[in-house]
């Protein structure tokens, strides 16, 4: 009898616990966090591919897919695993190492839209001068047309030219864009050493940026 009476405080007890319910997944009231298709969800709706169904709450994970959704799916697809290029290669020239904020290399403007990006820029840059210089060539990115630039990553990027030689600098780095942001990239090159020493007499930049789709956590792919 003392067990029963136990079995039943108990089923009691676990009747009046307040149920517990999983989490919308990606805001998807009709697809529950715990379903073991929720990163596919995630996946989809983080690169714009779909954003709902009826509405932006609504994934119909049970509806089926039309021929003309099915066609608006696979280009929004190949939209979001397409990279964008930015790309310049060009002879940047004599360069006072003396002016400030001395950006060079510049790539077009990039508006981010649909969904967030992720760049991996790649310098090369070669210069010459008269006499032995220290210089530094950094990475810069610009989300202001160029009015300002941040540098894209902690270290600065240092080298040195001997008189007459030809000597080379190469960088990577990789920098997240929000959706809104118009960005570009670019070389600022700057003096690693006294002023008014020597500047350099020629130089050359090869600059790319490839954009990719991203989710915020996981790889661009």
């Amino acid at each position: 009898m003392r067990n029963t009476r136990i079995l039943i405080a108990t089923i009691a007890l676990l009747a009046a616990a307040p149920a517990v319910h999983a989490l919308p997944c990606a805001g998807f009231t009709d697809v529950d966090s715990t379903s073991p298709f929720c990163p596919n969800v995630e996946w989809v709706k983080n690169r714009a591919i779909t954003t709902g169904c009826t509405s932006a709450t609504q994934y119909c994970p049970a509806d089926p897919v039309s021929r003309l959704a099915m066609a608006a799916f696979l280009n929004r697809f190949g939209t979001a695993m397409t990279p964008v290029k930015l790309g310049v290669d060009a002879t940047t020239g004599a360069v006072d190492l003396d002016l400030p904020n001395n950006v060079v290399c510049q790539t077009a403007n990039y508006a981010v839209a649909g969904f967030p990006r992720r760049a991996y820029v790649d310098l090369s840059f070669t210069a010459t001068a008269t006499a032995d210089v220290d210089f530094a060539a950094d990475l810069v990115q610009s989300t202001d047309n160029g009015t300002n630039w941040t540098a894209m990553t902690s270290q600065g990027n240092r080298g040195s030219v001997s008189a007459n030689h030809w000597a080379g600098l190469g960088n990577l780095a990789q920098v997240d864009v929000d959706v809104g942001q118009t960005v570009r990239y670019g070389v600022r090159l700057s003096r690693d050493g006294l002023a008014g020493t020597a500047d350099l007499s020629d130089s050359r930049c090869k600059l790319q940026a490839v954009i990719f789709s991203r989710d915020g956590s996981a790889s661009p792919y």
